[in-house]
């Protein structure tokens, strides 16, 4: 029974959802345009501004004191938890947000000697420069004796200090010897159990690394950040709406679609604005950084509002225009398509997808390529919008993921992570 009454209420809300596309009113996609691009971009700067998704924290506030407890209560429990994040999600960002929170009623010591590491421009230094910066945390032995394995409960005591090691992809390059940093960390972690180590990884990174070096027999604590389900991904974008005057303050729910609901009941209406979340959480896989995209390419803006001089001034809710703010409608949820690729081009975007962020001299030595010759590509791919530069390094525009993850698997690469 309860499988039919699931059965019927998905149907009842895809009907509610047909009908209401197919009527003729002021909302409908023939009055809405696109978003022009100089608000597309201020609305992207406050969708990069949010904090991590509640979701995100809690399943590492929960992750950590589970596995922090068994650390200073048993001898043998891992002294490592890794978290594994998709390679368009910023795992350092997510790490800080979530220690930032963290009510941390363990008495221990959070210390991120690494900071924001980022590969240095020899990769062949890697290892070096995380030598530099744990050495200068002291306490971690390096002479590959490490502490006395065999220990007793006394040791426990000592169990104190978490050590971040906030985005593990950036700590090694797919090059000759590029990799030396991972088995460097690799060994001190196991060398020095009197200290927690708390890693972030891209997931495809994780997959590579465990392929070429067997990284999971070292770090057998691995968890995934959890799948967002629309409530979940509501709850996270629509306080940006706050800003945007996007919702009015008695919060109309017709004002969040994009069809005209005022012939509906409420719970019509209200089916209708659950669908769309959920069509965003499906649409995305329930990962955030692609859902603020999709979220952001979904959005829609009265054509006629276009026509005045500076229409992103008639959405963006300042002191200025707060009583004349004209709001953004949203359409279903979908991914845009994909240019044709080059097996070059192929090449480079899984290179990317295991690196998470990568220079582009960065990108042409993992290719064994000339760097002039990967910079045309990436112009391109730029152009395109399936890369984008952040702070000198090119990612993965979230935008794309499932889609080049598809075509990728399609052409026989390795693909992992979730």
């Amino acid at each position: 029974m309860a499988m039919v009454s699931f059965a019927w209420q998905f149907l009842k809300q895809k009907v509610f959802f047909w009908l209401h596309k197919s009527q003729e009113s002021d909302h409908s996609p023939e009055t809405l345009a696109p978003l022009p691009d100089t608000l597309e971009a201020k609305l992207l700067q406050s969708i990069n501004s949010l904090v991590t998704p509640t979701a995100y924290i809690k399943a590492i506030h929960s992750a950590l004191e589970d596995s922090l407890q068994a650390w200073q209560k048993n001898l043998e429990a891992p002294n490592s938890l890794v978290i594994l994040a998709n390679p368009v999600e910023p795992i350092a960002k997510i790490l800080q947000d979530s220690l930032n929170s963290w009510d941390n009623d363990l008495e221990v010591k959070v210390v991120t000697p690494l900071g924001d590491f980022r590969r240095p421009s020899d990769p062949l230094t890697i290892t070096a420069q995380l030598r530099h910066a744990l050495e200068a945390q002291g306490g971690i032995e390096f002479d590959g004796q490490g502490v006395d394995l065999i220990q007793d409960v006394e040791c426990l005591e000592q169990r104190t200090t978490v050590v971040v090691i906030p985005s593990l992809e950036q700590c090694f390059l797919r090059c000759i010897s590029g990799w030396d940093g991972i088995g460097f960390l690799r060994e001190i972690t196991v060398q020095n159990p009197q200290y927690f180590w708390l890693i972030g990884c891209n997931s495809w990174a994780w997959d590579f690394l465990d392929f070429v070096s067997q990284i999971s027999a070292y770090f057998d604590d691995v968890r995934p950040l959890p799948t967002l389900t629309g409530e979940m991904l509501r709850s996270w974008l629509i306080p940006l709406t706050g800003q945007w005057g996007t919702i009015k303050p008695e919060g109309d729910l017709a004002n969040l679609i994009s069809v005209n609901s005022s012939n509906s009941s409420s719970s019509d209406a209200q089916a209708e604005v659950e669908l769309y979340w959920q069509n965003l959480a499906n649409c995305s896989q329930g990962i955030g950084s692609i859902a603020a995209k999709l979220w952001l390419r979904s959005l829609r803006i009265k054509k006629q509002v276009m026509e005045r001089e500076n229409p992103a001034q008639s959405v963006l809710n300042t002191k200025e225009n707060e009583d004349q703010i004209c709001p953004l409608f949203q359409v279903n949820p979908a991914q845009p398509s994909l240019p044709s690729f080059t097996n070059l081009d192929l090449y480079l975007l899984h290179s990317l997808m295991i690196h998470g962020r990568i220079s582009p001299a960065h990108l042409a030595l993992s290719l064994g390529e000339p760097e002039s010759q990967i910079q045309a590509r990436v112009q391109r791919l730029l152009r395109e919008d399936i890369l984008v530069r952040r702070w000198g390094d090119l990612i993965i525009c979230p935008t794309y993921y499932q889609q080049l993850q598809s075509e990728l698997a399609n052409n026989n690469f390795f693909v992992g992570g979730r």
